[in-house]
Order: structure tokens, then C-alpha cells, then sequence
């Protein structure tokens, strides 16, 4: 198992799926989580942290970097880091504080960053890839996800900054902006109405919202990209939906 993969959120919808895509290629997968998986699976070695300490407290962040050396093989062909934990604090303006902010700040953007800045030296040695998960939020956007969607932007402008240090490295840096894909964030988000989740559904181009199976297997597309041009790019996965136009008058 020369090949690694490092994912953050990795017990979350994506995450979990993300595991099961570079598993069955034979990765060596480091998962990290606030929640760590029941039942271990092959090739699976799992660190658990709160991203929240982990941008906050200089002792957390050392010691989650230094598991993380610890448990790497000693040859290593690919290195991948995929920044996809997320917190999604869900607020109307006027109930958002500071510490909503700051919490989403700091996983959903500073964890990334910091994560990607520890790991230069392995990334750089073995020309490795970072894919940091965004979301349609950062550009399209509605009522209560302003902690959300700030973050989402923030994190975009990160990869394009991290893609102009790290790439003459040979660091190639990316984001997937997905739109809506069915996890349990996503379900939350619309209070489990499954009847709103369909309309959803019929309002997307294709006709469907994606699911975290397909999105795992375009993000391993990505990531395995051999082309060093693709670096500092922002890759839409959105079935469509930002495309199209939502008036009264539209008829389809």
C-alpha cells in the first residue's frame, strides 16, 4: 500500500464514501473525524480530532500532524489530501454570533489550510494533490446559511492561493463544488421533509441530486489527474442547478 490518501470528515456521507472509493483501489487511507467508524474497515486506519482545536490550539494541530508522519509507509507513490469536513451552522441573521462564525471558519476554511501547510514537505516530495471540497453555497446561496457559505467562499479563495504557492512545488491544489448530494447534512438542511428534498430533485437539470458514491468517484478522478496544468481550479458538480434561472414565469 504505497498509495495515500488522507480525508478529513471521513464518517461523514461523503467521507464514508470517499473511504470505500480509494479502499477498493488499494489506498493506504488515513481518515480523520470527530466520530470515527464503528468497525475499522481494510486499509482504513482512523485518527479522530476536532478540526475546531485543531486550528485553535498549536499543541492539537502538532499532534495530529505527527500521527499522521507516524503512520505513513515509508515508500510512498501518490499523496492526497482531501479537505472534506464541514460544519453547516444553520441561523437567520439575526441569531448569528461569533462563535457560529468562528466555528465555521475555522473547520470549514482554516482547518484546510493549516492541514495543506503542515503536510508541504510530503506533498511536495511526491508531487501530491490536494482536493478541497466547496459547495454550490459559495457563489448561489439562500436565507440562514450565511455561516456556511461565507466559509464556503473563504475556502475557494484558499485553494487559489494555496494552488499559487504550492504548485511550483509540484503541489497541484483543486476544489469540487458540489451541489446538492444526499447526506444527512443536506437532509438536515431541509428538516427531513422528503417531499421538499424531491422538489429538489425535479428542479436540478439532470433530473436528480447527486449521491455520495458518484461524487466520490469524480473526486478520484480528480485527484488522480496526471496533468500538472489543472491547479488553482474551482470544478462544479452541480447537476446543472446553477445554470439555470429560477423566475416565476419558468415553465420547466
Amino acid at each position: 500500500m504505497n498509495k495515500v490518501v488522507i480525508i478529513t470528515g471521513s464518517s461523514g456521507g461523503i467521507g464514508k464514501a470517499l473511504v470505500k472509493t480509494y479502499q477498493e483501489d488499494n489506498f493506504f487511507v488515513i481518515g480523520i473525524d470527530k466520530v470515527q467508524p464503528k468497525n475499522s474497515a481494510l486499509n482504513f486506519f482512523g485518527l479522530e480530532t476536532d478540526l475546531d482545536d485543531f486550528v485553535k490550539d498549536i499543541k492539537s494541530r502538532e499532534s495530529l500532524i505527527a500521527q499522521i508522519r507516524e503512520m505513513l509507509p515509508k515508500e510512498i507513490t501518490e499523496f492526497i489530501l482531501i479537505n472534506n469536513a464541514a460544519v453547516q451552522i444553520l441561523k437567520p441573521l439575526e441569531q448569528v454570533d461569533y462563535i457560529h462564525m468562528n466555528k465555521s471558519l475555522n473547520i470549514n476554511t482554516l482547518a484546510p489550510f493549516f492541514i495543506a501547510q503542515s503536510l508541504k514537505k510530503e506533498l511536495s516530495e511526491h508531487m501530491g494533490h490536494i482536493i478541497n471540497i466547496s459547495s454550490i453555497h459559495s457563489k448561489q446561496t439562500k436565507s440562514s446559511f450565511a455561516c456556511y457559505a461565507m466559509s464556503k467562499a473563504a475556502l475557494e479563495s484558499i485553494t487559489r492561493s494555496l494552488a499559487i504557492e504550492m504548485s511550483p512545488h509540484g503541489v497541484s491544489v483543486n476544489a469540487i463544488a458540489p451541489a446538492a448530494i444526499l447526506t444527512d447534512m443536506l437532509k438536515d438542511g431541509f428538516n427531513n421533509d422528503n417531499k421538499k428534498i424531491n422538489e429538489l430533485e425535479s428542479y436540478h437539470p439532470s433530473n436528480k441530486i447527486g449521491s455520495p458514491g458518484e461524487l466520490a468517484l469524480f473526486i478520484k478522478s480528480i485527484s488522480q489527474h496526471k496533468g500538472r496544468f489543472l491547479t488553482g481550479s474551482i470544478i462544479d458538480f452541480n447537476g446543472g442547478i446553477a445554470s439555470k434561472l429560477n423566475d416565476p414565469n419558468n415553465l420547466s
